[in-house]
């Protein structure tokens, strides 16, 4: 394997649980702020100008804050190092992690067995995830040690993300004891 290769896997958030009540909020958050417009237009007398500045106004609104409810998730390998990626709407990505694969202590699946127990004895401090649903299917996971911005010892962490056969050859790789492969259907 080329020590410099890249590899990049992004996926949607599917638009269950939490997301879809968060949705749900914003679009009866637009219908108030729509409604009050109009309330507030026919106590002052200022109908017209309300009315017409009211679509903007919305506009506006969903312009900054619907993206926070679209989220895709892209991690990337580039020479051993991982790197994790939040986009939001298409439009802004905002890094959230990098690690390197070498100091991983365990890239093994979330499968309810034996691997997950052993990724609940490790008592992560910080939990990230990538995974579109807590339903997909190959759902793995990253046990590491990372430096805090406001602490300066490690703090444990774990990173769950939907791996692909090439992702987890690119794991075993960079590490290989550290790497379990199971059989990925992608």
């Amino acid at each position: 394997m080329n020590e410099f290769t890249t590899y990049e896997h992004a996926v949607s958030q599917k638009i269950e649980g939490r997301w879809l009540v968060a949705r749900i909020g914003l679009v009866f958050f637009y219908v108030c702020v729509a409604l009050s417009m109009l309330l507030i237009g026919i106590g002052t007398g200022y109908l017209a100008p309300l009315i017409a500045l009211t679509p903007l106004l919305i506009w506006i609104l969903v312009f900054v804050t619907w993206r926070f409810v679209a989220v895709d998730y892209e991690y990337s390998i580039t020479s051993g190092v991982l790197t994790f990626a939040r986009i939001y709407g298409n439009r802004s990505r905002h890094t959230v992690l990098e690690i390197e694969l070498r100091q991983a202590s365990r890239i093994a699946p979330l499968d309810n067995g034996v691997w997950t127990a052993h990724a609940d004895k490790w008592c992560p401090e910080r939990e990230y995830s990538a995974i579109s649903s807590l339903k997909a299917p190959d759902i793995y996971f990253i046990l590491f040690e990372h430096n805090s911005e406001s602490r300066k010892e490690k703090r444990r962490a774990v990173l769950y993300f939907e791996a692909t056969n090439r992702a987890l050859q690119i794991c075993r790789f960079y590490n290989p004891s550290a790497t379990v492969l199971t059989k990925v259907s992608k």
